[in-house]
């Protein structure tokens, strides 16, 4: 009897420990399981964080408005207002003038120059340029520029000092020797004493046939005072709608 007491006793031992060892084994599962699920949570923030730097630096390279950057192939050259700053002088006003122009511009420069030149000397060239008025001679010029090269420009800036109460005549000879037709004349000029230009400006309107010469806003400087004009000058430029 007591034999048989023990024998029922172990089975039932036997079975409890089975059933605790399979509740461990669950449990242990479970754990490893939740483990694992971490770990794929980590790895998916981190290859979300990889898709939101990737998209970052990728918006960080565009325009913001949506717009594509251009290149030259985009650009219509039609468009683009191409200058030129061309000037004639003897004693270097005109030329300081240009120099300041040119840079606010950004226009090619070109200066003109007589074939034969000027006297040094103030009183022989006053004297040969009244001549040259009274004559209507057209003095041969030396510029740079072909006339194909001028059709290229859209915008003149055009210096000269005032002689005679006129243009000088290096520079009747240029306004005759190219074609202005639908281009913009911004006159700039020197004097001592004719501050409107007197007959100056009116020639340069009959000689540039078919040019929009803008009279109105002609600059003005008094010869002594060139030297100290820079500012004025490129405020001057820098006003003009062109």
């Amino acid at each position: 009897m007591v034999k048989n007491k023990r024998s029922f006793f172990a089975v039932i031992l036997a079975f409890v420990m089975i059933i605790a060892l399979t509740a461990c084994g669950s449990s242990s599962k479970t754990e490893s399981d939740g483990t694992n699920d971490q770990t794929v949570s980590v790895q998916s923030e981190t290859e979300n964080d990889s898709e939101i730097t990737s998209e970052s630096e990728k918006t960080a390279t565009e325009p913001q408005d949506g717009s594509k950057e251009l290149d030259s192939s985009d650009i219509n050259t039609e468009d683009i207002n191409k200058i030129l700053v061309v000037y004639f002088s003897w004693s270097g006003h005109l030329d300081s003038m240009a120099h300041w122009v040119a840079d606010e511009t950004g226009g090619d420069l070109y200066r003109v120059t007589a074939a034969d030149p000027y006297p040094e000397d103030y009183n022989s060239t006053a004297d040969r340029a009244k001549q040259e008025q009274d004559d209507g001679v057209r003095p041969e010029i030396v510029v740079d520029i072909t006339p194909e090269q001028m059709s290229e420009y859209d915008t003149i800036f055009f210096g000269f000092p005032v002689w005679w109460y006129d243009l000088p005549m290096p520079m009747w000879t240029f306004l005759e020797n190219y074609d202005f037709s639908d281009k913009t004349i911004i006159p700039f000029f020197s004097h001592e004493g004719s501050s409107n230009g007197a007959n100056a400006l009116p020639t340069v309107e009959k000689l540039a046939a078919g040019a929009t010469v803008r009279s109105d806003d002609a600059l003005s400087i008094r010869g002594g005072n060139v030297d100290g004009s820079e500012n004025d000058v490129r405020a001057w430029v820098q006003g003009l709608n062109y």
